[in-house]
């Protein structure tokens, strides 16, 4: 009787166990799903602020982007006033290039999509003056692709993603500062349902961009707030507007994907998912050197 009863106590305790460790989960996904609730309800707030001053201040940039170009046209090359207008001009650019970060913010990434492979996305914007700009600042730091031959179709707003990898490599290539190593790679994957739910996607086939830094890494503390607008380590002003991370975030929510990071204290990872396309990439002409 004595072994029969401890037993049964054993069965019941495992039973009781089983249901504790349950509740425990499904507090952890309640606790998950109100943070996912709370970051949305937040950015869609922050959304509707950013259209409104967006809005003001394309109006006052009109005449600060446009007149200094029209002054520039009819001085002579050698007056003094050029040094000073060129820097109103470039400013007022600047500025309305926060404008447009702003946009995207509160409109997504909501011009016409089409299907282009993701490889030659990330040759592109390598290529430009950008990325250009980028590996002269930083001559000391290697940026690495690793991109399989074929395939990586998405159906996206091409320059969204472009501003979306140069915010990375930008973020990427800051954090190293001195020397190290950028890893562009891209690759197909399966997300499944279990998967899909942890990623708020739809399950499915998805193309991964993942940018990989040697960098000391993201304190956890900053990770909960790294996609807020203008929630930034660096010097306003300085280095960035604070708008960069959200801006990403915004694009590959509007594409319908998601983003992970992975961030230890020998360098962080950022990744991309995007849904696969199975149309043809738009075919381009090949540029001219």
């Amino acid at each position: 009787l004595i072994k029969q009863t401890q037993e049964r106590l054993s069965a019941v305790n495992r039973q009781l166990q089983k249901e504790i460790e349950e509740k425990d989960r499904l507090r952890e996904e309640q606790i998950q799903l109100e943070r996912k609730l709370h970051q949305a309800q937040k950015m869609q707030a922050l959304g509707l602020m950013a259209g409104g001053v967006a809005h003001d201040l394309n109006n006052i940039l009109s005449g600060l982007v446009g007149y200094p170009e029209i002054l520039l046209f009819k001085l002579p090359k050698d007056s003094e006033l050029r040094g000073p207008l060129l820097a109103i001009s470039e400013s007022g650019k600047r500025a309305a290039a926060v404008v447009a970060d702003l946009l995207t913010i509160a409109r997504g990434a909501t011009t016409v999509r089409e299907t282009v492979n993701l490889n030659n996305l990330v040759s592109e914007y390598l290529d430009s003056p950008e990325g250009g700009k980028l590996r002269t600042l930083y001559p000391d730091i290697a940026i690495r692709t690793h991109l399989p031959p074929e395939g990586n179709h998405i159906s996206c707003s091409p320059v969204h993603v472009k501003k979306c990898l140069m915010n990375l490599l930008t973020n990427a290539a800051e954090a190293i500062a001195t020397s190290g190593t950028i890893d562009i790679s891209a690759s197909g994957r399966f997300i499944d349902e279990a998967e899909a739910a942890a990623l708020d996607v739809k399950p499915g086939q998805f193309i991964t961009l993942s940018i990989a830094d040697t960098g000391p890494g993201i304190p956890p503390a900053d990770l909960e707030r790294i996609f807020e607008p203008f929630y930034t380590k660096k010097s306003m002003g300085f280095s960035g507007t604070g708008l960069g991370l959200t801006v990403v975030w915004n694009t590959i929510k509007d594409h319908e994907g998601a983003i992970t990071i992975d961030s230890i204290d020998q360098g962080t990872t950022f990744t991309l998912y995007f849904p696969e396309s199975r149309e043809e990439a738009i075919a381009k002409p090949l540029r001219k050197n």
